[in-house]
């Protein structure tokens, strides 16, 4: 009883501060994800640790460049990034290759690079995105709060429909507990939920299809990013990401669907405005 109470106030606590922050201001939002980026960065690299990957200190010194280059700043427009990214990329493996090459202990460089490099792909990008809602369309911020709203949306009622009447396992070799109920309960549940954000968010003007089209990209990326991470973790031997929320693991473990759905909400949301 004392832990589920104790999932209920953490999960409680967790949306508020999701919300106020989406709800505030854009100062706040990134203040908000940078301190979520910094979390994350550090239990991706405390992770790593348990596989002897040890990246160095300064790899958070790149990683932390990124995201303010990206969220702070307004330098994200569609023809300019698409010229830029592919130098930033470089010049973050560069960066990283020279860490590999001055550390005092000689360890596996291609190993670290590749890791150091995977971490600004899937963990800086995405946060650092996340500020840049608000310049993709009118009411933006709102677009963003509806995005988190059917991720969790799909969340629980998958785990709810899958708890009650889940008995065939979606994927046994990586999450045995996930099951085809609870998934395609959840997906159903957050599509019909999607179809009366009409009226939920009337300023944004979409649709009931734009929505639903928004719920459909979100549920499948949302679920497989939750299985890819899943998957990460059962390679390392660890069933949590970290332990800084208690009841719900660690940052990574919360926003695992996040940070794989947002670039494909991202194309999606190009596509229709």
């Amino acid at each position: 009883m004392k832990a589920l109470l104790t999932r209920a106030l953490t999960g409680i606590i967790f949306v508020g501060l999701i919300i106020f922050s989406i709800v505030s201001n854009p100062w706040i939002l990134f203040n908000v994800f940078l301190i979520i980026t910094c979390l994350a960065l550090f239990e991706y690299r405390n992770l790593l640790m348990t596989k002897s990957i040890r990246l160095s200190p300064l790899f958070f010194v790149p990683a932390l460049a990124v995201y303010f280059m990206i969220a702070y700043t307004d330098l994200w427009e569609i023809a300019f990034f698409v010229k830029l990214f592919p130098f930033l990329l470089l010049a973050m493996l560069f960066s990283y290759s020279l860490f590999a090459l001055f550390r005092k202990t000689q360890h596996r460089a291609l190993t670290d690079i590749a890791a150091s490099l995977a971490g600004i792909i899937v963990i800086v990008l995405p946060f650092a995105f996340i500020n840049h809602f608000p310049l993709l369309t009118a009411n933006g911020h709102l677009v963003l709060l509806a995005v988190f709203v059917l991720i969790w949306t799909n969340d629980t009622f998958a785990y709810s429909i899958g708890s009650l009447i889940g008995k065939h396992s979606l994927f046994p070799r990586i999450s045995p507990k996930k099951t085809w109920e609870g998934s395609i309960g959840g997906a159903l549940c957050t599509w019909i939920f999607a179809y009366f954000f009409p009226f939920l968010f009337p300023s944004l003007m979409y649709n009931s299809w734009k929505w639903m089209g928004l719920a459909a990209v979100i549920v499948l990326t949302g679920t497989l990013g939750d299985l890819i991470e899943s998957m990460f973790k059962r390679e390392l031997g660890v069933k949590d990401s970290g332990t800084i929320l208690p009841g719900h693991g660690g940052v990574l473990d919360r926003f695992d669907s996040i940070l794989f759905a947002i670039p494909f909400v991202f194309i999606y949301l190009y596509i229709i405005n």
